[in-house]
């Protein structure tokens, strides 16, 4: 059984996790590689990176030299694993600061971190509340989800007859009224918690007719 863990561990320190880790801490937006199969592409990219980073450390175990002491070279199972582990932490502490491990903000809520907004991302309501930001991300996703979920049903309803028919267009009214409930609460966080937007110069030139006229 000790073995069995050791395989596993051993598979994964080399075939996923520095890789993915790394993946989160250079494109920490999800969607930003893809916006429909986003995971699928971190996970093919994630693997790839895995295995181009320990053959980055193997050459540079290499280069190393012999160790006096044993007289051997330094590409041994301790030294691959030691490096491979401090660089995996390096990539979660990356990571983590630009934002591409969310799942650390339900551990705690002081270890929230968001990525910077990208181009994408001018339409969001900028959330003040850390918890609430985080929320609204949850909730963003699963609004996602439904309307996915309502599509399908629209399909499925016009290529049956029936029964059938009809249990798709019951289902389809059951994801409407819940669609319903999760865009009020969107809606009641971005009214409470989205943080003042500074006023545009249209604004302010609207504006400054009317506190002259008030000076006046």
């Amino acid at each position: 059984m000790l073995d069995f863990l050791r395989l596993v561990g051993a598979l994964l320190l080399i075939f996923f996790i520095p890789g993915i880790l790394l993946v989160q801490a250079l494109f920490p937006r999800k969607g930003e590689l893809d916006p429909e199969l986003d995971w699928v592409y971190r996970l093919a990219l994630g693997i790839g990176l895995s295995i181009v980073v320990t053959i980055l450390v193997n050459f540079a175990l290499n280069s190393a030299g012999v160790n006096p002491d044993t007289g051997m070279g330094y590409v041994t199972a301790i030294p691959i694993t030691v490096c491979l582990v401090l660089l995996s932490l390096l990539f979660f502490t990356a990571a983590w600061l630009r934002g591409g491990l969310p799942i650390m903000g339900r551990l705690h809520p002081s270890l929230i971190r968001f990525p910077s907004p990208g181009m994408r991302d001018d339409d969001i309501p900028r959330i003040a509340d850390r918890q609430q930001r985080l929320k609204h991300q949850v909730l963003m996703k699963e609004r996602f989800g439904l309307v996915n979920e309502i599509a399908k049903c629209e399909r499925m309803a016009e290529a049956h007859s029936g029964e059938q028919k009809s249990y798709y267009l019951d289902r389809r009214r059951a994801i409407l009224a819940k669609l319903a409930e999760v865009e009020a609460a969107i809606k009641d966080i971005e009214r409470g918690y989205a943080s003042p937007k500074a006023p545009t110069d249209a604004e302010k030139a609207d504006t400054e007719p009317e506190e002259s006229e008030k000076n006046d």
